[in-house]
């Protein structure tokens, strides 16, 4: 009775143990759909935060959805995390390498770096006077071009 009490503990630690290490059950793709949404929808109210857990949601069961990274690029350019737009624009375009929308966006965050660096720059002056100048053009220029904005379009 005792040897049979010790095989059955064993063979419940071994399920239990097999149960913790398998994977959750895939979300369903009707699920997908209703957190597409719900992602849509926190990103046309500006609700940014939520947004992003929805689209790093949808990316967990979908990995290669190139929509979620795309709006994850949009909304880490508006709440100023440019190194991540960056890395989103460019996850989407490895899956989309046409996306012109993508390849704008990204330009534009690119623009938004080199301006952030010159602002840096005009701190600090350099003992060789031309270079003061240049990196004041430099930022006169990219000034100029901070009136584009991301595309938002489908």
């Amino acid at each position: 009775m005792v040897k049979s009490s010790k095989i059955t503990l064993v063979a419940l630690s071994i399920y239990a143990l097999s149960a913790c290490s398998s994977p959750p059950p895939s979300v369903s793709s009707t699920d997908i759909i209703e957190v597409k949404k719900r992602a849509e929808n926190a990103y046309q109210l500006a609700l940014f935060d939520q947004a992003e857990t929805l689209y790093l949601e949808i990316l967990r069961e979908v990995p290669n959805y190139a929509p979620a990274l795309f709006r994850l690029g949009n909304i880490y350019s508006r709440t100023g995390r440019l190194d991540a737009a960056v890395n989103a624009y460019h996850q989407n375009l490895a899956i989309e390498p046409e996306n012109h929308r993508a390849m704008y966006n990204l330009a534009l965050v690119r623009l938004r770096q080199a301006h952030q660096i010159t602002e840096v720059a005009m701190r600090y002056k350099s003992i060789e006077p031309n270079i003061n100048l240049e990196i004041q053009r430099l930022h006169r220029a990219l000034s100029n071009l901070s009136q584009y904005r991301e595309e938002d379009l489908n």
